[in-house]
């Protein structure tokens, strides 16, 4: 799995999983909607670390306490340059792959029940219904027919310009 250490200028590994360790954290969103949908359960830790006169930022994508993915681009950007899945079972990574991860929600008329994420041998599905789960544990499985649709940052993420992180912003760990 390549990751980005502190010695490697970001701006040339960018196709890397960043290494948080080198990121400033700069703010937690909960219940991450995606096209206005709010999905329980789905939380977002945003990283920032700057590049030259330009921002990177990572966000780490967790489900029930469990990071399910990762996506990283330049702020002011309107989509991430790479993603990568968490496998649920190893731990490990899936990718990096370019542009925004493959999502899909899974809706009861307009409320999200869950989320599809990924694709193909990679695809895992996330349900908001505990019953399900086991005390709101990820559960794996096959998508439905159909393909997810990348999934841009709607404006709740981090890739906003206008705000900067402050200065002496303290670092937090990764979790």
């Amino acid at each position: 799995m390549p990751v980005a250490f502190a010695a490697t200028d970001p701006s040339e590994t960018i196709g890397e999983i960043p290494h948080l360790a080198d990121f400033t954290f700069h703010k937690t969103l909960p219940d991450i909607d995606f096209d206005g949908v709010p999905v329980a359960g789905l939380d977002a830790d945003f990283y920032r670390r700057p590049v030259g006169d330009r921002l990177l930022s990572v966000g780490v994508y967790r489900f029930g306490g469990a990071e399910t993915h990762r996506a990283w681009g330049w702020v002011g950007e309107p989509h991430c340059s790479w993603h990568a899945y968490r496998d649920p079972a190893t731990g490990a990574f899936d990718g990096p792959f370019q542009g925004c991860p493959e999502l899909r929600l899974l809706l009861d008329g307009t409320r999200a029940r869950g989320f599809e994420l990924g694709s193909g041998s990679l695809a895992r599905r996330y349900s908001t219904r505990r019953r399900l789960l086991g005390q709101g544990r990820p559960l794996a499985g096959a998508l439905q027919p159909g393909r997810p649709a990348g999934v841009p940052d709607r404006g709740h993420g981090d890739r906003e310009p206008e705000e900067q992180p402050a200065a002496g912003e303290q670092r937090r760990s990764a979790r």
